[in-house]
């Protein structure tokens, strides 16, 4: 795919999807941009945005037509909350592969979000790789519908389209940055500690937490890497890539940070209050991703690292500070 080339992407006024829409804006491709909610007003004139579901009939004989030359499908049910059933069958596994079918009519690279909680609770403190996603030697399986749904689309996609159709599954691992305010309790873990302790001085951690550890990835580090991947004249082959920064970083590590630009910004100590997890079996204690396949596929892709996780931290802090009432 070269500059000037048609993209759609879907879920384009989500938290990713506006970062998606931004970063093959800038990149100098035409964009058409699809959700079910209106254009953000600062994006409006980034893409052609067009107000309606993913998998409606009239856009999936578009892509079929061979209209865009790339589909970036970040639209979806992304809460871990939501509750098995038709409506999250529909919007996370049957309309994919409906879309999946259409970008293979119209010879169209299809670049999908998939999600590392499909793996649910890693056995080992290890970077776990695409293919131990159904070993229960290596990890106990989704722990959520939402996480089920993924990995069914996966499965599906894996055994449907071994070739034919230039596809591409990315599992994001925990995705921060700034503009995530709408997505309330479903904001990355990350950027909800950040927001209590620029706000209020305070953060709560669950009690059995601050040895858990999880693997962050900045949400430019995300956009850089799909704008990569549908522009390389070497396409990926097509599979499940894990995307993450391939470190994980304990909460014990992250409340030292939360600390640390507190204390900096108004000289104050940061209060910490630890409360009971409610859900401690469907919850996470440990997250990183093996991303050896995705260096093999993408040798240049954009590396994230606990560095640049913590600088980046600190820079999200300030947008914060900068917000909270004086």
């Amino acid at each position: 795919m070269t500059p000037n080339s048609h993209v759609l992407v879907t879920g384009a006024a989500g938290f990713i999807g506006r970062h998606t829409v931004t970063a093959f804006h800038h990149a100098g491709h035409q964009v058409t941009a699809v959700d079910l909610r209106p254009a953000p007003a600062h994006l409006a004139a980034a893409a052609h945005w067009r107000r309606g579901d993913f998998a409606d009939p009239a856009l999936l004989a578009e892509i079929a037509s061979g209209r865009y030359t790339t589909v970036v499908h970040q639209a979806g049910n992304s809460s871990t909350r939501a509750p098995a059933g038709p409506e999250l069958e529909e919007t996370n596994t049957l309309g994919p592969l409906r879309l999946a079918d259409a970008c293979r009519a119209g010879r169209t690279r299809l670049i999908y979000a998939s999600s590392h909680s499909v793996y649910g609770t890693l056995h080992h403190r290890t970077p776990i790789a695409e293919i131990d996603d159904t070993d229960p030697a290596r990890c106990s399986g989704p722990l959520n519908p939402y996480a089920a749904s993924k990995l069914t689309l996966d499965q599906h996609m894996r055994a449907r389209h071994t070739a034919g159709l230039d596809w591409i599954a990315l599992r994001y691992t925990n995705v921060f940055g700034p503009d995530e305010d709408d997505k309330g309790p479903m904001a990355s873990i990350l950027s909800q500690l950040l927001q209590q302790a620029a706000r209020t001085g305070q953060i709560r951690l669950f009690d059995d937490s601050l040895t858990a550890a999880r693997d962050y990835i900045h949400v430019e580090t995300v956009t850089t890497t799909l704008v990569r991947l549908a522009t390389s004249q070497h396409p990926a082959l097509a599979a499940v890539y894990n995307l993450g920064a391939g470190c994980a970083i304990s909460f014990a590590a992250l409340t030292q940070w939360c600390a640390r630009l507190h204390r900096e910004a108004t000289g104050q100590p940061l209060h910490v209050e630890l409360v009971p997890n409610p859900a401690p079996d469907a919850y996470q204690y440990f997250t990183c991703a093996d991303m050896t396949a995705l260096d093999k596929a993408l040798p240049d892709r954009p590396a994230e690292s606990a560095a640049s996780v913590e600088a980046r931290v600190a820079d999200l802090f300030a947008t914060f500070h900068g917000r909270a009432p004086q």
